[in-house]
């Protein structure tokens, strides 16, 4: 691959060996600044070629004859530090001394320790455990020169801006600062004015937005036959690889567990898994071994799995920049992709929002009916019988034909009850009927959160301090509250308390079912607040 500028000779051999054939956009633009040393800011969503962006311009410059961790890379999730490291490892390949640690939760911090011991340059790693080695001592980055932010928007996202923050506090001033996010709040533009030195700002999105690989559909469907409607489509496109997206975790087990009694060889991850079987789990999906992998939106977030053929929304994801992150795990350089959203009656409105962020029309479709997804695996049926005749040695099946044979039944009969037998994948009842819905999109629904005399707003007693997240209280409050999680608006976590906003018609509802339940280990005490607008000032100065 030719490069506009020079590279170390080992570097250029690592590239190639991985398949390299041209830089992506994000790599063209950003490259050059950082090996001039520049500050960067590279906005440009998953899949575009984000980690070479910056580990590229890394490797050549690092002094790998020193034993100091020169650069430290922040991100939001285990696997992704994981996937970073491996990316890290495959580049400088034929750079024998460049060494490579990572540092996050879930993983005894012994083992961490020794491994830190060996001097690697480069450390990659989630906020909270960073901090636990940088108070321990067993991380010294007075000598860092790099310092990379990926994924910055979910770790503000996740509430990590305390420990960023922190983080900075233990490294040189003078250093080379590099932060990667897919969108650009507010939240992120205002770290990167307080820890970074007249950055160049890399917007790569447009093409990502509109990606031409990808062919994106939707189905009206009614909840309940959603899963169906997934079966269906499973068998009848047949993806090698194939993501379904979930909400929440809750759906996500049930999905799961409801695909594989149909027969469907498929797999989870979602946070709530110990940190071995989400790895686990990552690498069967990543080698083909698990061909459905069922996930929640951030314990997906950063994957890079190339081979993925299809995604599936499941639920609509309940903002429109979800949907461009789930998609661009498809269709990825190169490959054409298919992306299936199943809506339901309450979720048109989002595919609205969806295609004004996309600036696109996403395509609607029907869902086959039960007769061709039988006519489809007949097919594939006569097709691994064709082949198991054509290839493999049958004597021992010619033995129980033959034993068959001297039954009163004719072949034709033996041959009938045979298919039965292989039909009959699970116990699960076949709904056979035509499950696609016609409805209408409403056109003057409020965009945003409802007027203050439709909603009513909440105080809770937990917050940061208690390591509380929005999912905690979106899962908090839907699960005992019939209220869809798109309708728990304005969540806002401070350090000791919270607040949320829902439709008016729920208040009494949260009141009598959630007031002194458990959240995190403590007891939920709930009172009404004033309007979102009357707290937005002290909420915006306290976050910044």
């Amino acid at each position: 691959m030719e490069m506009e500028f020079e590279m170390k000779k080992e570097l250029q051999m690592g590239i190639e060996e991985m398949g390299f054939v041209e830089l992506t956009d994000i790599q063209k633009v950003t490259m050059p600044l950082l090996l001039e040393g520049k500050d960067v800011i590279g906005h440009s969503h998953t899949g575009t070629g984000k980690t070479a962006a910056y580990a590229i311009p890394i490797l050549e410059k690092i002094d790998f004859e020193s034993d100091a961790i020169q650069s430290l890379i922040i991100c939001p999730t285990r696997e992704l530090s994981l996937q970073i490291r491996d990316e890290i490892l495959r580049i400088s390949k034929y750079l024998p001394k460049v060494k490579v640690v990572t540092v996050y939760g879930g993983d005894p911090i012994t083992n961490q320790i020794y491994a830190l011991k060996k001097k690697p340059q480069i450390i990659v790693g989630t906020p909270g455990r960073t901090i636990d080695h940088l108070e321990r001592h067993t991380i010294k980055l007075d000598q860092l020169t790099f310092m990379v932010m990926d994924e910055a928007d979910e770790m503000l996202k996740m509430g990590f801006q305390e420990d960023i923050e922190k983080i900075f506090s233990f490294i040189p001033e003078k250093r080379q600062t590099m932060m990667f996010s897919a969108t650009m709040p507010r939240t992120v533009l205002a770290l990167a004015k307080s820890y970074m030195n007249n950055p160049e700002i890399i917007k790569i999105i447009g093409k990502e937005e509109t990606n031409e690989d990808v062919v994106q559909y939707y189905y009206k469907v009614k909840r309940e036959n959603k899963t169906e409607a997934i079966y269906r489509l499973l068998n009848v496109y047949r993806p090698k690889l194939a993501l379904i997206f979930c909400n929440t975790k809750a759906k996500v087990d049930e999905l799961t567990q409801q695909l594989i009694e149909r027969g469907i060889n498929c797999d989870k991850i979602h946070g709530d898994l110990p940190q071995s079987t989400r790895l686990d789990v990552l690498k069967k999906f990543h080698n083909g071994v698990i061909e459905v992998m069922v996930a929640t939106d951030v314990a997906a977030r950063g994957l890079d799995i190339k081979a993925v053929e299809a995604v599936f929304n499941y639920d609509v994801p309940e903002k429109a920049d979800y949907y461009v992150h789930r998609i661009g795990r498809t269709g990825r350089i190169g490959n054409i992709g298919y992306s299936f959203t199943l809506v339901s009656k309450g979720e048109m409105k989002q595919i609205e929002e969806i295609e004004r962020l996309l600036k696109t029309k996403i395509k609607k479709r029907s869902i086959p009916t039960y007769d061709k997804v039988l006519d489809v695996k007949n097919e594939k049926l006569i097709a691994r019988i064709v082949e198991l005749a054509d290839s493999e040695n049958c004597d021992k099946e010619y033995e129980i034909l033959n034993k068959a044979i001297a039954t009163p039944l004719t072949e034709d009969k033996i041959i009938v009850a045979l298919l039965k037998m292989l039909a009959k994948e699970s116990s699960v009842e076949v709904n056979q009927e035509d499950i696609n819905e016609e409805f209408e999109i409403r056109r003057d629904f409020n965009r945003g959160a409802a007027s203050n005399d439709k909603t009513a707003r909440f105080h809770l007693n937990i917050g940061k301090i208690d390591d509380l997240t929005v999912s905690d209280i979106l899962d908090f409050v839907c699960s005992k509250i019939q209220v869809q999680r798109r309708e728990v608006q304005d969540i806002a976590i401070l350090t000791e308390f919270s607040f949320f906003t829902v439709p008016s018609q729920f208040a009494d509802g949260v009141m009598i079912k959630l007031n002194g339940s458990k959240l995190k280990g403590k007891t939920a005490k709930l009172s009404a607040s004033k309007p979102m607008n009357s707290e937005r000032k002290r909420f915006d100065n306290y976050r910044h």
